[in-house]
């Protein structure tokens, strides 16, 4: 394939031709611009536990407990998002751009979302409301959730997730994952399952410090039952430890 533009200051054209030189395909540079422009992002810190008491930030060596049963048990144990922590800790502080003014939806109050979706976090879902709460998916009692059902076939979503994580014990390693739930159209739960990343080890002269962590976990979207997923942040390890989640940065690719 070759190319080559037209001298055009308005919009350029890309013309892409094979070998026989006969013209296949006339884009203009807006079109390609535009192609690009369909991806979008959004962030949010609206973890459920963060301390009310304490404005939604988390205390020195205070956090969420990963126990010895949960070791026991091999918990991933998944982190709930609220409207409530959202409202408090996702406010624009930045005056320049203007921000939309469309709360609900995430620090960017909507400004960087791809095209076609309302929003890339549902805060106010509540599991127990819509299945057994005394079922065993891992996502009882959880709240909030990472929303997919505005995204296209095709699209890739990558999860930046940022928590710290405070070792109890020396030698701990922890996964880090979205876990995540198939659901086919009439929201039956298919198949349950963690979407991982790379281990996180904490060894000798770790305990009691606080650690910083932003991974990166992707997931394609290729069927209706990923478009209907349920999905939140989740962490599992091999030791107790207390785990502080910080924020979300919700990315669709396409």
């Amino acid at each position: 394939m070759s190319t080559c533009n037209s001298n055009n200051e308005a919009d350029i054209e890309i013309v892409v031709s094979d070998t026989d030189n006969a013209v296949d395909i006339v884009v203009s540079q807006s079109q390609v611009v535009s192609s690009y422009s369909n991806s979008g992002y959004s962030h949010t810190g609206a973890f459920a536990d963060k301390p009310v008491s304490n404005q939604y930030v988390w205390q020195t060596g205070a956090g969420i407990n990963y126990t010895q049963g949960d070791v026991d048990n091999g918990t991933y144990k998944v982190l709930s998002l609220s409207k409530e922590a959202h409202d408090a800790v996702d406010n624009p502080y930045w005056s320049t751009p203007t921000p939309t003014g469309n709360t609900g939806i995430g620090l960017f109050q909507g400004a960087n979302l791809p095209d076609g979706v309302s929003s890339l976090v549902d805060y106010e879902y509540v599991y127990d409301d819509n299945y057994d709460p005394l079922g065993s998916t891992g996502f009882e009692g959880s709240t909030g959730r990472i929303k997919l059902n505005d995204l296209r076939y095709g699209d890739q979503l990558r999860v930046r997730f940022d928590f710290n994580i405070i070792p109890q014990i020396a030698n701990t390693t922890v996964e880090p994952a979205l876990w995540y739930s198939n659901r086919n159209d009439n929201d039956d739960i298919t198949f349950t399952f963690p979407l991982t990343t790379q281990p996180i080890f904490y060894g000798s002269g770790t305990v009691g410090n606080t650690y910083l962590n932003r991974v990166e976990i992707s997931a394609w979207i290729t069927s209706n039952e990923d478009v209907n997923a349920l999905t939140l942040p989740a962490i599992k390890s091999d030791n107790p430890v207390i785990i502080q989640p910080l924020g979300l940065l919700i990315t669709i690719i396409r």
